[in-house]
C-alpha cells in the first residue's frame, strides 16, 4: 500500500473515533440537574432554646400529640425524630411546628397547629400547604376582608384584600350588585363606572368552607373628590393579582417549608 493510501485510511480511523466519543459526551450547554435543598435545624448548638420554642408543659403536649396522632403516611413523620414549637403564635392562630430527625438535623416536617386544636397543616416545598387535620370552619373567624377605599374616584380603582393568618391558601370571588356603579376585573380590582353606591358580594373559601361578607362602597366623580375621605388614586398592591379559576375563583396565599415568617 502507497504511503498516502496508509495516511489517509489512519485519518479515516481518527475521525470515525472522534464522532463516537462526541455523540457519547453531553450536549453543549447541557446542565446536571440541580441538587436538593435540605434544611437543618439552625438551633442544635443553641444553649437556650426556652427563650425561643415551646419544649415542655401542656401546650407542648397537646400539639406535638396532635402530629403524633395522625397517619405518619401523612405527617411524614416516621424513626427517631424531635419537635421544635415556636413561642410566638402565626397570625395569633397558629402553633408553628418543626421537626427534625434525630441524628441528622435534617428537617423531616413542618406544621401549621391551631391553637384551638380544630385543625392542622403541612407545609410543602413548591405546593401549598395542605390540611391534614381537622377542618376550617373556626378558621373562617378569623379571616378579615377589606374593601378599600370605600369612596372610589371615577377613573381610579380599588381592591379586595383577604387576611387569612399563617398565608394559608384561599380561593376568593367577588360580584358587584350594581355592575353599572362598578364591576369586578380578571384582576379582582375593583372597577369604577359611574357615580353613586354598590354592594359587593365577597365570598371566600378555605378548604371545603366558605364565608361569605357584603361590603357597601361609593364611586365619587371629580366634581365630588375633593369633599370625599383620602383616596389613592392607583393602590399598589391587593388580593387581585391571582390566577382565575373556573366559576370566578381565584387562588391566593400559599407557602412553602422555606419561607418566613407568616406574620
Amino acid at each position: 500500500m502507497k504511503k498516502w493510501q496508509i495516511l489517509l485510511t489512519s485519518l479515516c480511523f481518527t475521525v470515525a473515533a472522534m464522532t463516537a466519543l462526541a455523540a457519547e459526551a453531553p450536549a453543549a450547554g447541557s446542565t446536571e440537574k440541580t441538587a436538593a435543598i435540605v434544611l437543618t435545624d439552625p438551633t442544635v448548638n443553641v444553649k437556650n432554646l426556652n427563650d425561643f420554642y415551646i419544649l415542655k408543659g401542656s401546650t407542648y403536649d397537646k400539639v406535638t400529640g396532635l402530629l403524633q396522632n395522625l397517619p405518619s403516611q401523612t405527617t411524614g413523620l416516621v424513626g427517631s425524630y424531635y419537635f421544635r414549637v415556636d413561642k410566638n403564635l402565626v397570625g395569633d392562630y397558629f402553633y408553628h411546628v418543626k421537626a427534625y430527625d434525630t441524628a441528622s438535623h435534617v428537617l423531616m416536617g413542618n406544621y401549621f397547629v391551631a391553637k384551638d386544636e380544630s385543625c392542622a397543616w403541612k407545609l410543602q416545598a413548591g405546593d401549598d400547604a395542605a390540611l391534614i387535620y381537622g377542618n376550617t370552619e373556626k378558621l373562617m373567624d378569623k379571616v378579615e376582608v377589606v374593601v378599600y377605599p370605600k369612596k372610589i374616584p371615577l377613573g381610579s380603582y380599588g381592591i379586595i384584600r383577604v387576611h387569612v393568618p399563617g398565608m394559608i391558601p384561599y380561593d376568593v370571588k367577588a360580584t358587584s350588585l350594581n355592575t353599572k356603579i362598578a364591576d369586578i376585573t380578571e384582576k379582582m380590582n375593583i372597577h369604577p363606572l359611574q357615580a353613586g353606591k354598590t354592594d359587593l358580594v365577597i365570598d371566600v373559601k378555605i378548604g371545603d368552607t366558605v364565608r361569605t361578607v357584603t361590603k357597601t362602597l361609593t364611586i365619587v366623580d371629580e366634581a365630588d373628590r375633593h369633599g370625599s375621605e383620602s383616596s389613592h388614586s392607583g393602590p399598589g398592591v391587593g388580593v387581585g393579582i391571582g390566577i382565575g379559576w373556573g366559576g370566578g375563583w381565584h387562588h391566593h396565599g400559599g407557602i412553602g417549608i422555606g419561607v418566613g415568617p407568616w406574620w
